[in-house]
C-alpha cells in the first residue's frame, strides 16, 4: 500500500480547516492579574465584613438574651416582702406628660441659634428655652419652678391645651403606688384632697379626712420628654429624658408632712422615704419663712424611734445655699441615700467644696462613680450624726449600684436591689413586663474597674450570673447591669419606680 508522507510542519487538510476557523473567532483579552487580585480582594473584604457584622449582631443579640435570663433567674429567688410599713413623703401633683417638641411649638418658639448660659430664676420663655437646652443637648433630667406668674400660665394653657391627661405625681405618690403593688403597706404624706384622694389606690393610706377643694387648686407638673437623637432645630439628644417646669404652691410649704405627722406614732414605720424636697428649691421664700419649712422637717425626723429607717432621695438643685441647708438637716438622720448619675457628682460636689455640679457628664466610668461614692460616703461618716450611713444606691441608665455596710440589721445583701432595681427600670421604660429582647441593649462593657486608681480590680459581668458583688472596707458593693430600652415609653416616674422597688426589698 502506497503510503503518502508529509513534511513535519506541513498541516494537513483538517489541521488548515482548524486553522481557518480558530482565525475566525476573536481571541479573549485574559484579565490583568493586578485587576483580577483587586477584585478577589474586594470580594473578601466585602464577605468578611457582613460576615462580621453578623457575627457580631449575633452575639449582641445572644448576650441581652443570656443577661435578661439571668437576671430575671434571680429575681425568681428574691422573696417578696412581708408585712412592712412604709411612710412616703412629701407631698404630691398632677402631671401632664407632652412631647417637648410639641409643647415648644405650641408656644410659638422657634429654636435659637446658640444656647444661652442657664438662668437662675425662669422669668421669660427666653429663659425656658435656654435652660431646656442645655439639658436637651446633654441628654439630661431637671425640674425646675417657673417664677413668673405670667410665663407660668401662658405654659400651663399651652400643654393643656394639647390635650394630655392629668395623672397623679410627684415622687412620694409614684413611690407609694409602686410598694403598695409589691406588697408593702404605706402611708403617703400628702394633702388629703379630693382631686388626689380620687386618683390614689385605695389601699395608700392618707392622714386625716378628705376634703374637697377647688377644681384648679392642685399643683401641677408639666413634662416636656425628648428621645434620644431626637432633633429640635440644629439641636440633637444624646439621652432620652425629661424636662419639668412647675409653680408649686402647696408642696414647698409642706403641707403633706404636716399632715401626716400626727399619724405617724400609731403607723409605726419600718422606713420613712423622704423625696420631693426639691420643690423648696429656687421657691421664693422670706428667711423666716424657710426656716420654719427646714425646722419642720427637722422636728418631724427627731420625732421618729431611733429604729425607723430614714432614706433620703436626691434630685435636681440649682440652689447650694438651699441644698446646703437642707442636707445639713435631712443627712445626720439618714440610713440611706438614693440618686442617679448627675445629683451624685452634685451631691459630693456640694459636700467637699459648698458648690454644686449644675450639669453634669451622663456617661460617668463605673470607676468614677465608685471613687465619688467611697469619698461621699467617707466624708459623711466622720461628720456629726445621729446614726450611721448604711445604705447609698446609685441609679444610672447602665447600672443599679448599691452600698450596703456589711455589718447591719436592717438591710439584706444589695444584690436584691440591684436586680429587682434594674429589672424595674427596663420594664416601667419600655412599658413592657416581659422585656423584648428586640427592643432592649446593653451600653455596660463586659468588665468595669472597681476604682480609677491604677492596678484597682477589674471586675467582670458573667452573662448568666451578671450581678457582682464584693466587699469594699466596710460595705459591700453590688452592681448590676441595666437592660436599656431602644424604644422609650416613657421616662419620668421611672426613677421613683425602681427606688421604690429596690428599697422594699433591701429590707430584712
Amino acid at each position: 500500500m502506497a503510503v503518502t508522507r508529509r513534511k513535519l510542519h506541513e498541516p494537513s487538510t483538517s489541521d488548515q480547516g482548524s486553522a481557518a476557523s480558530s482565525e475566525e473567532v476573536p481571541k479573549i483579552k485574559p484579565i490583568p492579574t493586578k485587576r483580577k487580585i483587586s477584585a478577589l480582594f474586594f470580594f473578601s473584604l466585602s464577605a468578611f465584613i457582613i460576615m462580621f457584622l453578623l457575627y457580631t449582631t449575633y452575639q449582641r443579640h445572644w448576650r441581652v438574651n443570656t443577661i435578661k435570663s439571668g437576671l430575671v433567674n434571680i429575681e425568681k429567688d428574691i422573696a417578696l416582702p412581708q408585712n412592712k410599713r412604709i411612710l412616703v413623703g412629701v407631698g404630691g401633683c398632677l402631671d401632664v406628660f407632652v412631647r417637648a417638641a410639641d409643647l415648644l411649638d405650641a408656644l410659638s418658639i422657634t429654636p435659637p441659634d446658640t444656647i444661652g448660659d442657664p438662668p437662675q430664676y425662669l422669668n421669660s420663655l427666653e429663659d425656658v428655652v435656654n435652660e431646656f437646652l442645655t439639658f436637651f443637648v446633654e441628654g439630661a433630667a431637671a425640674e425646675r419652678f417657673v417664677q413668673s406668674e405670667e410665663l407660668w400660665l401662658k405654659i400651663r394653657e399651652a400643654a393643656l391645651g394639647l390635650g394630655p391627661e392629668l395623672k397623679l405625681g410627684g415622687n412620694g405618690p409614684v413611690i407609694a403606688k409602686r410598694m403598695v403593688e409589691e406588697g408593702a403597706e404605706v402611708l403617703l404624706a400628702i394633702q388629703n384632697e379630693k382631686i388626689y384622694r380620687d386618683r390614689i389606690s385605695e389601699e395608700i393610706k392618707l392622714p386625716g379626712e378628705t376634703v374637697d377643694t377647688e377644681q384648679d387648686d392642685y399643683d401641677l407638673h408639666i413634662i416636656l420628654e425628648f428621645d434620644k437623637g431626637e432633633k429640635w432645630g440644629p439641636y440633637t439628644a444624646t439621652r432620652g429624658n425629661r424636662y419639668i417646669v412647675h409653680r408649686d404652691r402647696h408642696n414647698p410649704q409642706l403641707k403633706g408632712l404636716a399632715a401626716v405627722r400626727s399619724a405617724v406614732k400609731e403607723f409605726n414605720p419600718h422606713l420613712v422615704v423622704l423625696g420631693g424636697l426639691q420643690m423648696l428649691d429656687t421657691y421664693p421664700f422670706t428667711e423666716d419663712e424657710l426656716n420654719a419649712r427646714l425646722k419642720e422637717i427637722d422636728d418631724f425626723l427627731s420625732e421618729l424611734p431611733s429604729e425607723t429607717l430614714v432614706h433620703f432621695e436626691m434630685a435636681s438643685f440649682v440652689n447650694p445655699n438651699f441644698l446646703k441647708r437642707l442636707t445639713d438637716v435631712i443627712l445626720p438622720y439618714s440610713d440611706s441615700i438614693g440618686m442617679n448619675e448627675q445629683e451624685l457628682p452634685n451631691l459630693s460636689s456640694l459636700i467637699r467644696t459648698g458648690n454644686i455640679v449644675y450639669i453634669s457628664d451622663s456617661k460617668i466610668k463605673v470607676s468614677k462613680t465608685m471613687d465619688d461614692t467611697r469619698e461621699l460616703l467617707a466624708i459623711l461618716n466622720e461628720l456629726p450624726r445621729h446614726k450611721p450611713l448604711t445604705r447609698v444606691h446609685i441609679h444610672t441608665l447602665a447600672y443599679q449600684a448599691v452600698f450596703t455596710l456589711r455589718d447591719n440589721k436592717k438591710w439584706m445583701s444589695g444584690i436584691t436591689t440591684a436586680v429587682k432595681s434594674s429589672l424595674t427600670a427596663t420594664r416601667y421604660v419600655c412599658g413592657d413586663e416581659s422585656i423584648d429582647s428586640s427592643k432592649i441593649k446593653m451600653i455596660l462593657d463586659e468588665s468595669f474597674s472597681s476604682s480609677a486608681i491604677p492596678g484597682s480590680q477589674r471586675i467582670p459581668i458573667i452573662d448568666s450570673t451578671p450581678v457582682s458583688c464584693w466587699p469594699d472596707g466596710p460595705y459591700e458593693i453590688c452592681l448590676a447591669p441595666v437592660l436599656v430600652c431602644t424604644q422609650i415609653k416613657q421616662t419620668g416616674g421611672g426613677g421613683d419606680n425602681l427606688t421604690g422597688v429596690g428599697l422594699l426589698y433591701h429590707l430584712k
